[in-house]
């Protein structure tokens, strides 16, 4: 049965608000691998390799079922400005769900960090990534650069969802989060 198209599918919803809370804690377990002392960080470093692919994988699983579930309409008052910055964002944020994963894999790969399964049980093995210790740090750069860019890009879609939904009054964050009501404009 398909959804009615006035919101994004159920599938579109959960892996959403999947990745959303797989990014944000996975930011966490990153933090908690670099202050953590040099010998104690590999519990820390096999977790967040496991989040981070896991966030690769459902990105990559959400990319595929965007193409065959085109997203709702925009409201019709929504200018072709904001229908072009809207698109841009959800452009950007996939580039950033599948390569900031695939950066710090491809870092730890060169840096010849342990083989660590995922989750302890699946495997994981490294990427075929030469250049050592300075290829490590290069990538390991540009993956933490694309984590500080998803936090910017993350911060320009919830101001988006909320002028939609304050100002503009519109269906625009009802559409993503169902449980919140539509406000009409007076």
């Amino acid at each position: 049965m398909r959804e009615a198209r006035s919101r994004y599918s159920t599938v579109s919803i959960v892996l959403h608000w999947t990745i959303f809370v797989l990014i944000f804690a996975n930011a966490t377990f990153g933090g908690w691998m670099e202050d953590a002392a040099r010998a104690d960080r590999l519990p820390y470093f096999a977790l967040h390799k496991s989040v981070g692919i896991t966030v690769l994988a459902l990105s990559l699983a959400r990319l595929g079922w965007r193409f065959a579930h085109p997203f709702p309409p925009f409201p019709d008052a929504t200018p072709r400005w904001q229908r072009w910055i809207a698109r841009s964002i959800h452009v950007l944020f996939y580039v950033l769900m599948i390569g900031a994963p695939l950066l710090g894999w491809a870092a730890a790969s060169a840096g010849g960090a342990p083989e660590t399964p995922l989750y302890g049980t699946i495997p994981a093995p490294n990427l075929p990534v030469g250049g050592g210790a300075a290829m490590a740090e290069t990538l390991g750069g540009l993956h933490k650069a694309l984590v500080k860019a998803i936090y910017v890009v993350l911060g320009l879609h919830v101001l988006g969802a909320l002028k939609h939904h304050f100002i503009d009054r519109d269906e625009v964050l009802h559409r993503m989060l169902p449980l919140i009501p539509v406000w009409r404009k007076r």
